[in-house]
């Protein structure tokens, strides 16, 4: 009797071990949701994680909201398939274009989702795009996952747009092209990735204007500017540096209650009030868009503090670490 008590106290201790460790690692170690969504970016109400995935270069999450699809990288949302991403979508693609001379050939960094890939199609001179990812795994799901196929209108496979899977400064280093319009879109630089402020520098900011075209713009995603305005402030000082003239724009988000920033750039002088669409567009209204163009009081640099990001400091790196603790 006592020796099959102590066999199943035994066998018991031994389930009680791994259960306590496949929870462990389920919750709290490497197989958390944790490591691939970040407190503040868990959606409110149920969601279900359909899929985690490790690629060479971030943590990815394909998590179901209420039959819309969010895609996490390193543990923020990258895109969905919601209204808000309409809306960012039609904010940093058609300002640029509606900048530009021409609109014949297009750059997207960032463009895995092919959501803003999808607006840059809508442009009848449209003759390329180069939509490119660092990420192999984000290309393929902006190429084949069915709900976000949908949502971008097969984009990615379109024959006027030719998919890269590179890092976007070393392509561009690299490249012999320019470009009409060049859309930077991609996230801030953290902990997580801290080389992604390669991406923000006056370098590479000077390796861009050597690629654009006579009359042509850019625009760069510049974050929750609400959270973080100096971020936004410093992309625009940088870009000035290299010489820039620069327009900052935003999207204030009634369902978020965040304004997102971004910065247009041109080598020609553009005026906010001359900006006029070239396609229509269901979210920027004639109305909307003059709100878009001018920043509201709290995010306008009235004192200058931009510094400059450079490739031998971590300004903007410095930044999100102080907004966000990352």
């Amino acid at each position: 009797m006592n020796e099959l008590f102590w066999l199943a106290l035994g066998a018991a201790a031994v389930l009680f071990t791994e259960a306590a460790g496949w929870l462990y690692w389920r919750y709290l170690g490497k197989g958390s949701i944790k490591s691939y969504m970040n407190e503040d970016q868990k959606p409110e109400g149920d969601f279900q994680v359909i899929r985690k995935i490790r690629t060479p270069t971030q943590k990815i999450a394909l998590v179901d909201v209420n039959g819309e699809m969010w895609i996490y990288g390193n543990g923020d949302v990258m895109f969905s398939t919601t209204q808000d991403e309409n809306e960012y979508a039609d904010v940093i693609v058609h300002i640029p274009m509606a900048a530009a001379k021409n609109v014949k050939n297009v750059l997207i960094i960032g463009g895995g989702g092919g959501i803003t890939t999808r607006e840059a199609l809508r442009y009848d001179g449209i003759e390329k795009i180069t939509s490119i990812d660092v990420d192999e795994v984000m290309i393929n799901f902006g190429k084949n996952l069915d709900r976000l196929v949908e949502f971008n209108k097969g984009s990615l496979n379109h024959p006027k747009v030719e998919t890269v899977i590179a890092d976007g400064r070393n392509f561009v280093e690299k490249s012999t092209e320019t470009w009409d319009v060049i859309i930077v879109d991609i996230p801030e630089p953290t902990s997580k990735c801290p080389s992604l402020s390669r991406l923000f520098t006056l370098e590479f900011y000077n390796q861009l204007k050597d690629h654009l075209n006579p009359g042509g713009a850019i625009s760069i995603a510049c974050s929750t500017s609400s959270w973080m305005p100096e971020y936004m402030w410093s992309i625009e000082t940088t870009l000035q540096e290299a010489g820039f003239f620069t327009i900052p724009f935003h999207n204030f988000s009634i369902k978020d209650g965040e304004d997102w920033g971004y910065i247009l750039a041109t080598t020609l002088p553009v005026a906010a009030e001359d900006i006029k669409l070239k396609v229509p567009s269901d979210f920027l209204t004639e109305e909307r868009l003059q709100d878009v163009l001018h920043l509201p009081y709290y995010l306008v640099n009235w004192e200058n503090k931009g510094k400059i990001q450079t490739d031998r400091n971590t300004v903007l790196l410095d930044i999100v670490k102080e907004a966000f603790g990352y």
